[in-house]
């Protein structure tokens, strides 16, 4: 079983931590607001002797992942077992300038899927390819974790720039109800 509470990751402009329940909570009821968030050990000598801080989320974060918030709430509350999802912050403003995680548990095989998006406002950065890269290493660091996969619409050249900057390999091109997809893998 996924242990969320294990995902703090750092980077040198990112920190890749679980997502509050109550930021959760808070998102659905407004667009902008602070809330306190555990950075975690390795974020400790930079931001106090607790590792919390005051992270500001901006009315465009998470983007198009809040539809999920609500049966991710659910699940959360009646204590499902969730798959490792983060809120990637801005080390220098303490902003969550993106989302990004895993679509389930691994599979039998150690298979994982993730999914990753900034804000609008934050793209063109290498944000996500910063953090992308570092959350695809730290799930191949895991025991239970063998391969890494991910899909994108040919269109979406800014996530194709990602996964190959990050070293996906693609697999297949396939056409769904969304359009034309890349699907990618990368192996640890």
């Amino acid at each position: 079983m996924a242990n969320e509470a294990e995902l703090y990751i750092v980077t040198p402009r990112t920190y890749i931590v679980r997502t509050p329940t109550a930021v959760i909570e808070r998102r659905l009821e407004v667009d902008v607001f602070f809330a306190e968030v555990d950075l975690g050990r390795a974020a400790q000598a930079e931001v106090a002797a607790d590792r919390v801080a005051s992270v500001r989320f901006p009315p465009e974060w998470p983007g198009d992942a809040l539809a999920g918030f609500p049966g991710w709430l659910e699940r959360r509350r009646g204590h499902a077992a969730e798959p490792w999802v983060g809120t990637v912050i801005d080390r220098d403003s303490l902003e969550a300038v993106g989302q990004m995680g895993c679509t389930a548990l691994p599979d039998a095989d150690g298979v994982v899927e993730v999914r990753y998006a900034t804000n609008p406002g934050q793209r063109d950065r290498g944000l996500a390819t910063e953090a992308g890269g570092a959350f695809v290493d730290w799930l191949l660091a895991r025991p239970e974790v063998h391969v890494v996969v991910a899909e994108c619409l040919v269109t979406n050249a800014a996530s194709v720039r990602v996964l190959e900057k990050v070293g996906f390999t693609l697999l297949e091109e396939r056409e769904d109800e969304e359009g034309r997809l890349l699907r990618w893998e990368k192996r640890g």
